[in-house]
């Protein structure tokens, strides 16, 4: 199957490569892309919208002959979520590894930024931890241009049908389930979900370089084999 591969905001394809070589030795195609102003470390990112990301990977599907696989990492699980959501008959699976799909009118970092509200079950220390995300989203904001500063746009209610395991590294399943239980906005979207698959897999923050063997085990063993597209 064709696998696409969507690093985080601040990493280019190549952070894929070990687990891209595992995918191809199962018998996938992997397809690990660099998002728009991550190609030189000089690149313009001022002008780099939400919008561009999305376009990149849904334009990557299309050029795929058959149903495809995504996978996002950190902030990228709201981009991939967002490609879903304009394909959802072509994505057989999507994965949402250190980071949550953010749902309708939140930021694409707000998915990625789920751990900080582990354990912060009073609303004091919730309040507190909320406006230490909002003062990062504006000094990443001022590096990365609207890349993270758009808001979501969710229309297709046709996402929820499509299977989903996310795969929580630096937090934890029991996590996720208590926000989805709370309804909490980086968990929002999982309600929903009508096949949805919970892994743990303790790691730090770039689990594909970290333990680049358990993420590959853990995409191939939840695709089908034997399907391939023309464009590989």
């Amino acid at each position: 199957m064709d696998v696409i591969l969507v690093p985080g905001l601040w990493l280019d394809g190549s952070s894929w490569q070990d687990v891209s070589a595992k995918l191809r030795a199962a018998g996938h195609v992997p397809h690990p892309l660099t998002l728009r102003g991550l190609t030189a470390r000089t690149a313009d990112r001022s002008g780099v919208m939400l919008a561009d990301h999305v376009s990149l990977i849904t334009n990557t599907i299309d050029q795929m002959g058959g149903p495809v696989a995504l996978v996002g990492h950190a902030e990228a699980c709201g981009l991939v979520h967002a490609a879903v959501n304009r394909r959802p008959d072509r994505v057989a699976r999507a994965f949402h590894i250190g980071g949550l799909p953010s749902a309708d009118g939140t930021y694409v970092f707000t998915g990625f930024a789920a751990e900080a509200h582990r354990e912060t079950a009073d609303l004091e220390r919730r309040c507190t931890h909320d406006a230490a995300l909002a003062a990062l989203r504006e000094r990443q904001r001022a590096g990365y241009g609207n890349g993270i500063d758009s808001r979501q746009r969710l229309t297709d209610e046709r996402r929820f049908d499509v299977p989903a395991t996310v795969v929580a590294t630096q937090y934890t399943t029991d996590d996720v389930r208590r926000w989805t239980t709370e309804n909490d906005d980086p968990a929002r979207e999982l309600t929903r979900m009508r096949d949805l698959t919970l892994i743990d897999l303790p790691a730090g923050h770039w689990p594909q370089m970290e333990c680049c063997d358990d993420v590959a085990r853990i995409i191939i063993e939840a695709l089908p084999t034997g399907t391939h597209s023309a464009a590989a």
